[in-house]
């Protein structure tokens, strides 16, 4: 019986990597990697993170820490993606050894097949479920904390230093997160009742971390401190409207793993501390989830992460309970269902991964993009960012904008109308400088790209519904042209006409350009 299921074990395993391949590495990069990428790359060149041209809407680790497979990228001059791939790689490998070294700190024996289990549910978890959101803020978090959570099981006086650093490093990529921290630091106070557990070097880490990391900003980029992060309280608040029905809904399939996870805890009788731990953490990442407030689904990749380790480890501690004969067929058929889950995954993914299969880009339409040379600067004025980067990365184009999408432009809109929440109100002198500034920014990115192309996303049709303003039609362009200097430095551009969700413009030749 062991035998047989430490084989279905590795089978299942060898199932899981094909999948990762196929989800994960063979396709493009999500949009905010490439974009981060994007942004390392220009950083290197010499361009100013939170300067005239580049304006990061995240605070600068995240921006710092691309800039190492950018490097790379450009040393061996091969793409950032992958060189941003293989470092996740390695970074797995890493955080997987460590896990077991704490595992065995604590007096955990695995068994060969827990050990086949474990591989299998590693390669799952950080591998298949994030799919293209590999390399997100959200799943580094989950992977990078990892250690920490599960050496919080262990005795409450004793630390691992580089689980801790690591978890340091994870809560400063997404501090929307720190209930995570503050809930496990909080039950091993309850846990002991006592003060013993502030021997460890954990909680000052963190609270040393984020007093090092805001220094850091201070000194590097003072930009985020002074400018964007106002912008970000007066506007990103229109991102995360979701209410929390609608949120509960978004993540339907975290909340029945959660649910499942929470019955067996209760139910199990034998519980164990890590399965204490890793349930904790995954209820304080949901709460994280919540007050994010957006309902993207790379943002529950921590919870959903932690869910999915509490589940694997309370079925762990039954494998050596499983008394019933395992089939001697099961290997073959395990085999047989892998082969078909691999086939049916390659299919649906459009094997083969030639590189227009790999960026299924639909919007904009690409008939917009095929007959530009290389290196060609292109404006999208929208508030997707898919739009505006897959675009640039698969055709290699420069991307004329400070920022991948227009994130001031919903909160805008909604506090004109006055249908922004009480909440989030703006003072009319705030709305109006507010309206300029998002007008100057696309003047000056106008006057300093000279984009050969120009797109404007068409909110104002019925059947177009722009991402974050679903409820309502906006004509972007008309409110752009509100400012007569936009409309001047508009004249040098003629129309291509509507193709899909998108006005297209060009930019006229110098013989055609109108008198100034």
């Amino acid at each position: 019986m062991t035998n047989s299921l430490r084989k279905t074990f590795f089978l299942l395993a060898g199932a899981s990597a094909c999948m990762a391949a196929l989800l994960a590495y063979l396709p493009a990069a999500g949009h905010d990697q490439l974009w981060l990428l994007y942004v390392a790359t220009h950083i290197l060149h010499g361009e100013k993170l939170y300067g005239p041209t580049l304006l990061e809407s995240n605070p600068p680790l995240i921006v710092w820490l691309s800039l190492l497979p950018a490097w790379i990228a450009q040393l061996l001059s091969i793409e950032s993606s992958t060189v941003g791939k293989a470092l996740v790689l390695a970074l797995q490998a890493g955080i997987a050894s460590l896990s077991l070294r704490l595992l065995r700190l604590q007096g955990r024996v695995l068994s060969p097949t827990q050990r086949a289990a474990l591989l299998f549910v590693f390669l799952v978890v950080f591998n298949v479920l994030p799919a293209r959101d590999l390399g997100q803020r959200d799943y580094l978090l989950a992977l990078l904390t990892l250690p920490y959570v599960l050496a919080t099981a262990s005795n409450a006086t004793r630390a691992d230093l580089p689980s801790t650093l690591l978890a340091v490093l994870g809560f400063a990529l997404k501090p929307q997160q720190a209930l995570v921290p503050l809930v496990l630091e909080t039950y091993l106070l309850l846990q002991t009742r006592s003060l013993r557990p502030l021997r460890r070097a954990a909680p000052w880490a963190f609270l040393l971390g984020a007093a090092l990391y805001f220094l850091l900003i201070q000194t590097l980029t003072p930009a985020y401190l002074t400018h964007v992060l106002p912008l970000l309280r007066e506007t990103y608040w229109a991102f995360g409207h979701r209410t929390l029905p609608q949120l509960l809904l978004d993540a339907l399939e975290l909340h029945l793993l959660l649910a499942a996870v929470l019955l067996l805890y209760v139910r199990s009788r034998t519980r164990t501390p890590q399965a204490t731990s890793l349930l904790l953490a995954s209820l304080a990442a949901t709460c994280g989830y919540y007050l994010q407030g957006t309902g993207w689904y790379y943002q529950q990749l921590p919870a959903l992460t932690f869910s999915s380790l509490a589940l694997a480890e309370l079925l762990l501690q039954q494998i050596p309970a499983w008394q019933i004969r395992t089939p001697h067929w099961l290997p073959r058929a395990t085999l047989a269902l892998g082969l078909l889950a691999v086939a049916l995954t390659t299919h649906f993914m459009g094997y083969p991964f030639t590189r227009e299969r790999s960026f299924a880009i639909e919007s904009p339409d690409p008939s917009f993009f095929r007959n530009l040379p290389e290196g060609s600067a292109v404006m999208t004025v929208t508030t997707t960012v898919d739009d505006v980067v897959m675009p640039a990365e698969r055709w290699h184009l420069t991307i004329a904008q400070r920022y991948p999408h227009y994130w001031m432009l919903p909160a805008l809109l909604r506090n004109e109308d006055g249908t922004a929440p009480p909440a989030h109100r703006l003072t009319s002198p705030q709305l109006q400088q507010l309206a300029a500034t998002q007008r100057r920014y696309f003047l000056e990115d106008l006057e300093h790209f000279h984009p050969a192309l120009l797109l404007i996303n068409r909110c104002e049709a019925p059947e177009i519904h722009c991402q974050v303003l679903e409820d309502r039609h906006d004509n972007l362009l008309n409110w752009l042209e509100q400012d007569p200097a936009i409309r001047a430095a508009l004249t040098q551009y003629e129309p291509l006409g509507n193709n899909g969700a998108y006005a297209g413009f060009r930019l006229r030749p110098p013989s055609a350009l109108p008198p100034r």
